[in-house]
């Protein structure tokens, strides 16, 4: 039987609606097909920059691991100098200086022991795991570092004879990184109380005013330190729990879910990148 020409050419359009149709639909890909995934570009790193780990570790506030067994490893005299010492440790704060190879006690507070009965029997016994994160900073600038959780409300006791009452209060330390020499870096340290309520706030810059949304920021200037380091060395920064009511403790301890906590801040120099010189060949 003849098809008439107009209906040949009807059926014609049918079958490629259809196939058109087929073909826009989504089909199941096989497992063994690859999707291609939009990734963005890593960050690069800062030249010319300083890279710091810095770890939190927070304990029980009556830890026997935080008085004389973490702090007779620990040396206290060579990273600080004779009028830092002496006004942190008026406040109440403990700053140690350690070397590439942690001593044991540092090792175990960090978790970094490699056998997994130690790492089972302090799960059993409720040690909290440590965190940590890596920090690349451009030489000369500056990041903050929290050194307790938030207060409700806090007295809070000064060495210059002061006495406040602060609420929503956390410990703070303001970190500035600058190098030194081949493999040292100069790290700054401001010990800050934040409180108050968060709002838009003007500060002070290099270039005039700015402004940042935050708490009230209590600067203490007093109990400034700063500490020379070389790649892979460590400060241990925290309270001393022997001295209560101190500023350190107000800095450092807080208290959560499980009762009164402290706070003990791994600062280790991580590595140093700087600007390779260029060569600028003459014939």
């Amino acid at each position: 039987m003849r098809l008439n020409p107009l209906l040949k050419i009807w059926c014609l359009s049918l079958i490629c609606c259809g196939v058109l149709a087929c073909e826009s639909l989504p089909s199941g890909r096989s497992s063994n097909e690859k999707t291609t995934a939009f990734k963005l570009p890593p960050i690069p790193v800062p030249r010319d920059s300083v890279e710091v780990d810095i770890v939190f570790i927070d304990r029980p506030a009556g830890d026997p691991m935080l008085g004389k067994t973490l702090w007779r490893e620990v040396d206290q005299v060579g990273a600080l100098t004779a009028e830092q010492r002496a006004a942190i440790r008026e406040a109440g704060i403990q700053v140690g200086h350690v070397g590439s190879s942690p001593p044991d006690v540092l090792q175990s507070l960090l978790n970094l022991a490699s056998d997994e009965t130690e790492r089972k029997r302090r799960e059993a016994n409720g040690i909290p795991q440590t965190s940590a994160r890596r920090i690349v900073l451009p030489a000369g600038s500056e990041t903050e570092i929290n050194a307790s959780e938030p207060i409700a409300a806090r007295d809070v006791d000064f060495p210059d004879g002061r006495h406040l009452e602060l609420v929503e209060v956390r410990g703070n330390l303001r970190l500035r990184a600058e190098r030194s020499q081949e493999g040292w870096a100069r790290l700054d340290f401001l010990p800050e109380l934040h409180h108050g309520q968060t709002k838009t706030r003007p500060f002070a810059a290099q270039t005039g005013w700015t402004f940042r949304t935050t708490q009230e920021v209590l600067p203490l200037f007093a109990q400034r330190f700063t500490a020379t380091l070389n790649v892979g060395e460590m400060l241990v920064i925290t309270a001393d729990r022997d001295r209560p009511g101190t500023l350190g403790h107000a800095l450092f301890q807080f208290e959560d879910a499980t009762g009164p906590k402290q706070r003990v801040i791994v600062v280790r120099l991580a590595d140093l990148r700087e600007i390779a010189p260029v060569r600028v060949r003459q014939d």
